[in-house]
């Protein structure tokens, strides 16, 4: 087959690109190298981060893709251009793309979407919501007339969506995902500890020890950042327990959109989801999350094995089904 057909999801952070024959094939940061002086799009990806590392004066990063809105659609489109030649070379035939895409994007961010991936080399794009495609991509049956319910927790936010059939009963999207995580790490290090860390050491923090279960073994970290008094370096070390008294306030609010939609529902789904649980999925997955979940409402809540995957999984496999 000389044409490509390609699942792709644009989160804020990180993008990637599979399809269902040979699964992943690219999945890097959706930031791209700048020039500072002409705004040229010069490389995306890890290489545009070592390459802004090695040359600040020339280059800028810059990371183009919906928060809240597409900031720039020529450096998205290049982003994607490039992108597209790192993942599927160079074919004869131009590839046939669904792109996996927020729920809230306006009738203006979804053109400027299509416009930039039919601009960076594709013969068609589709697009399609993310809880649908992390849903097809968890393997979720769309023939089967039950309700489900899923959570997909991105980077900037999080998409909680009722589906029966194949559509989206009933779907609620919250501006909570990875970097509320990280920002309320950095407010919690502020007012309990008195230090001031950046966003990159709030990350490490959430990656290294930032696990929701009670009974999981505790974990400590030292934390190097600026003392709030005198300014100057101060160490403190961080256990894993604090971490739920960190993040209470970004995973209340995701707690209140799935009772929220819950709420929204009819009878019968509301017993299908009592029976059959809720499935967590997307890369801004906190570890243990389910298992909170599952602990404050009564429910069964299932991390999906691919949670991270899912949606550009999923992309793949609704375009197969076109």
């Amino acid at each position: 087959m000389l044409r490509k057909n390609l699942g792709i999801d644009i989160g804020t952070k990180q993008i990637s690109i599979c399809t269902q024959e040979e699964g992943l094939l690219l999945r890097e940061p959706s930031v791209a190298a700048v020039e500072i002086d002409t705004d040229e799009v010069i490389e995306a990806g890890t290489p545009a981060l070592r390459l802004v590392e090695a040359n600040p004066d020339r280059l800028r990063l810059c990371w183009p893709v919906w928060d809240p809105v597409v900031k720039s659609a020529d450096i998205l489109c290049a982003m994607l251009r490039i992108f597209l030649r790192r993942a599927v070379g160079r074919t004869v035939l131009r590839p046939q793309v669904m792109v996996s895409i927020p729920c809230d994007l306006t009738e203006a961010q979804t053109n400027a979407v299509e416009d930039a991936a039919l601009a960076a080399g594709a013969a068609r794009v589709h697009l399609l919501e993310a809880p649908l495609c992390a849903a097809l991509g968890v393997g979720l049956d769309f023939s089967s007339p039950v309700g489900q319910l899923l959570v997909h927790v991105g980077a900037s936010r999080t998409e909680v969506a009722m589906i029966f059939i194949g559509e989206m009963v009933t779907h609620l999207t919250v501006p909570v995902g990875g970097n509320a995580f990280d920002s309320a790490i950095i407010e919690y290090m502020r007012k309990k500890h008195g230090l001031f860390i950046g966003k990159r050491t709030a990350e490490q923090i959430k990656i290294r020890i930032g696990a929701l279960e009670k009974s999981a073994e505790e974990k400590h970290l030292d934390v190097k950042g600026r003392c709030m008094k005198n300014k100057e370096p101060r160490v403190v070390t961080l256990s894993s327990k604090e971490m739920l008294g960190a993040l209470t306030e970004p995973l209340t609010s995701i707690l209140d959109a799935i009772i929220a939609v819950i709420e929204q529902t009819g009878d019968d789904m509301r017993a299908d989801i009592a029976k059959g649980g809720v499935v967590l999925t997307g890369g801004a997955l906190l570890s243990g999350m389910d298992k909170f979940f599952d602990e404050v409402m009564g429910l069964r809540v299932r991390r999906a094995a691919n949670a991270e995957t899912a949606a550009v999984e999923g992309a793949a496999v609704a375009l197969s089904r076109l």
